[in-house]
């Protein structure tokens, strides 16, 4: 009886250790957090952004002319990390829109929006 007792209590106090252990913090980026996009724009209008899978769009925001602002494109939108910006100025009737491109959990997107739209780029960073 004190045999199985002990061996009851045994089994109950490695559940509990293993329970309390858990797992260590990762360091890698969740692909759940949103792709951050900072958008430079050199032109002298103000620009509305959007993010573009297929026909849909998704506004990010609006970046004054002249001045840099970081936008975040939800991971949602895009589960396989895929798709293309749009940048659409305000008061003209021209837009700029990038190729398709691939974005990983962890890496960071720079939009130039350039005084010449078509001069316009975009470039994928590691963090």
């Amino acid at each position: 009886m004190r045999h199985r007792w002990m061996t009851v209590l045994l089994a109950v106090s490695l559940t509990d250790i293993a329970a309390c252990a858990g797992r260590s913090p990762s360091t890698a980026a969740s692909p759940l957090q949103p792709t951050l996009v900072t958008v430079r724009n050199d032109n002298w209008l103000d620009a509305v952004v959007y993010a573009m899978r297929g026909a849909s769009r998704v506004r990010l925001g609006t970046v004054a002319g002249l001045s840099t602002a970081t936008l975040k494109a939800p991971s949602s939108y895009a589960p396989d990390g895929t798709f293309q910006l749009l940048v659409d100025p305000i008061g003209s009737n021209t837009v700029f829109m990038t190729d398709g491109f691939a974005v990983s959990p962890g890496q960071r997107v720079e939009l130039s929006i350039a005084p010449s739209l078509r001069m316009s780029s975009v470039a994928v960073w590691s963090r």
